[in-house]
């Protein structure tokens, strides 16, 4: 029994300093990832180079380059016939956690500084629902880059209207406009043949925008929180909901300030978010604590890139709730206009075809051209 302990400790250890060196080439690893990828190797069936590195890279990586860098690293770290490479800096690698002395009866120390661990053990931290996160610094963008945003939004704000506006137009129903019939009688020889009805023409829109803020979308965040706020503030009544593993409504930190101010006090909010992402049981949670925000007017704009760690199933199963309950569903990627883009992410495979338009931001700074779209109005349902 000591030989399989021994070499579990020592893969152990070997994990511990592997986060460590991946930390140090710039992948942000959170000690719950960290505690994840230990026991995925405990559950391996068959631990060997390649099983291993995949482990490595689905646990710990958010994005695609996140996972180029936690390829490489581990193409740099476990080097057959290599104990180990040098740390590119002390700073960045993990460090145990020494236990406390013991304390006597008034809780001093008793003096005794002894250490309960070998000095070659390695501890791996545990993880606490508790602890905070490390936090969402949202980069500000420029003035002009910010009101081609707002332009955009309001683009889109006319696209989707389902609300009446000011202005009336020609219409099968609605009240008889006298005056038109009056003179479209007058142009037929005086007999009234038909009425002319006139109704509100749709400008104004719901919005209900679910903004994706997990550690995937971090290098995205000071551009798309502009979005996001221009969405908020070109649409009265938007509601604006920032999600990870957790949902959290942050319309009143948008709506009662400007940009700047808003900014940090979205990012003040955020601060405890969690870094992984849980598309469908977000999106439950939606449903379940905010039951009447969505109705058959509200277009909802999900803001993400796709990656989910929780089952397609439930992802699924909430889009097609929200697909019956809703007037257009947009999901908007930052990876959409990329050359080259594939929907690769489980999220967004899941999700594409029961969505009616995927926009990339790069459109809100454009005239929305139509291209053909991704969604399920490429597959069948017309959108309205």
């Amino acid at each position: 029994m000591a030989e399989p302990v021994a070499a579990a400790d020592h893969l152990h250890r070997r994990l511990v300093e592997f986060v460590g060196f991946v930390r140090g080439r710039g992948v942000p690893v959170g000690i719950g990832a960290e505690v994840d990828l230990a026991r995925a190797v405990e559950v391996l069936r068959r631990l060997d180079r390649e099983s291993l590195r995949h482990a490595c890279v689905t646990v710990l990586a958010k994005s695609p380059e996140e996972a180029r860098r936690v390829r490489d690293a581990f193409d740099l770290y476990f080097v057959p016939g290599v104990v180990r490479p040098e740390m590119p800096s002390p700073g960045h690698q993990s460090r145990a956690v020494s236990p406390r002395a013991p304390a006597g009866r008034a809780g001093r120390p008793t003096g005794k500084t002894e250490s309960t661990e070998s000095p070659e053990s390695t501890r791996i931290g545990t993880y606490s629902p508790e602890a905070p996160g490390a936090g969402h610094p949202l980069p500000d963008v420029s003035p002009r880059e910010l009101l081609t945003l707002r332009r955009g939004a309001r683009r889109f704000r006319r696209r989707v209207a389902t609300l009446p506006g000011r202005r009336r137009i020609q219409s099968r129903r609605g009240p008889v406009d006298g005056p038109a019939t009056v003179r479209r009688a007058l142009r037929q020889g005086g007999e009234s043949v038909e009425l002319v009805r006139r109704a509100a023409r749709p400008g104004r829109c719901e919005l209900a925008v679910l903004w994706d803020v997990s550690g995937s979308m971090r290098e995205h965040e000071g551009p798309l929180f502009a979005l996001v706020y221009s969405l908020e503030r070109v649409s009265r009544g938007a509601r604006v909901f920032a999600f990870s593993t957790r949902v959290d409504e942050i319309t009143d930190e948008i709506r009662r300030h400007g940009y700047s101010r808003a900014r940090r006090a979205v990012a003040s909010r955020l601060a405890s978010a969690e870094g992984g992402t849980q598309i469908g049981p977000c999106l439950e949670e939606f449903s379940t604590r905010f039951p009447g925000v969505v109705g058959d007017r509200t277009t909802v704009v999900v803001v993400s890139d796709g990656w989910d760690r929780a089952e397609s199933a439930a992802l699924a199963a909430e889009f097609r709730r929200l697909q019956r309950r809703a007037h257009r569903i947009v999901w908007v990627s930052p990876y959409a206009r990329h050359p080259g883009f594939e929907p690769r992410t489980t999220g967004l495979r899941t999700a594409l075809p029961l969505t009616d338009e995927l926009l990339g931001p790069e459109d809100f700074q454009s005239a929305f051209p139509r291209p053909p779209l991704q969604g399920r109005s490429a597959v069948g349902r017309v959108g309205s």
